[in-house]
């Protein structure tokens, strides 16, 4: 058998396609040919390489609808197991359309139930929402650790991206938790604006500052004693009762006495001056 006989037949003979007597002389021939032999090297390679690309087709498109419904301006998907997409805005159209880039499938008509609702509802009236019912399986995980600690931002309090990234133990990965915070596909619910810059201030969002700013007033923020810190630069608050130092927003922060309050800029400052980390806010994990 010559080699252009034997190479159109190297592929069938690694897949068992051809017939006995067929195999056994296209077999004989990579035996004593060194090049047509490094040939079916090179075909099993890309075999395998080709293998490796198939994806399992998404949970949505093989096991069941996903539906979409309107909260005022506030389009929402979900499925059976939870909420999968929100945005503000728009037609039902382009949410479509940004649904399909995410998922790959499309949207049918359908009817949030109660629960879903009120989640949705909750967290657009500035109530805030403690365990999101979520479906977002084709999240990857460093996604999810962000998502999962958004969720656990308390209400009326605030969290800098820093933190956020020192909270998944991703330090160094400040920019790349940011862009998730960005990309979030469940906003409100999952509650990305409560996340500002480590420099102060509000910061930007998706749909808006002034709509992150009302968002954040709704939860009880004091919006301009925040951005009044910002301009002097002071990130931290301690006590001098308890020598303890939180982020302005935090709950015990609130509750320390005027006369009382002491600002910090950064963190060596408060540390060098006898104060320790407020437990519940963390605020030197930044």
């Amino acid at each position: 058998m010559r080699c252009k006989t034997a190479l159109t037949r190297v592929d069938a003979a690694r897949t068992g396609e051809l017939e006995a007597s067929e195999h056994r002389a296209v077999s004989d021939h990579l035996k004593k040919c060194r090049s047509c032999g490094d040939s079916l090297d090179d075909v099993e390679k890309l075999a395998r390489a080709v293998k490796s690309l198939a994806v399992a087709p998404l949970r949505s498109c093989c096991d069941e609808i996903d539906h979409v419904d309107q909260i005022d301006d506030v389009w929402i998907a979900f499925s059976r197991k939870g909420l999968r997409m929100i945005h503000r805005g728009g037609t039902l159209q382009e949410f479509a359309q940004r649904y399909a880039q995410r998922y790959g499938c499309a949207l049918e008509p359908g009817k949030l139930t109660a629960p879903l609702r009120k989640q949705v509802s909750d967290a657009l009236r500035g109530e805030g929402v403690d365990k999101p019912q979520l479906d977002l399986d084709e999240s990857s995980e460093l996604e999810m650790k962000v998502m999962n600690t958004l969720a656990r931002i308390p209400r009326g309090e605030v969290r800098t991206y820093s933190w956020l990234a020192e909270e998944i133990g991703k330090p160094r990965a400040v920019r790349a938790v940011a862009n998730f915070v960005a990309r979030n596909i469940v906003p409100f619910v999952v509650p990305c604006h409560r996340v500002v810059p480590a420099t102060g201030g509000i910061g930007s969002y998706a749909f808006g500052s002034p709509a992150k700013r009302d968002l954040l007033r709704r939860e009880g923020v004091d919006v301009d004693a925040l951005e009044a810190l910002a301009r002097d630069h002071v990130r931290y608050i301690g006590s001098k009762t308890t020598n303890i130092v939180c982020f302005p927003t935090c709950k015990d922060a609130k509750r320390i006495r005027q006369e009382n309050r002491v600002p910090f800029h950064v963190a060596a400052e408060a540390i060098e001056k006898g104060f320790r980390p407020c437990r519940r806010c963390r605020p030197f994990a930044a």
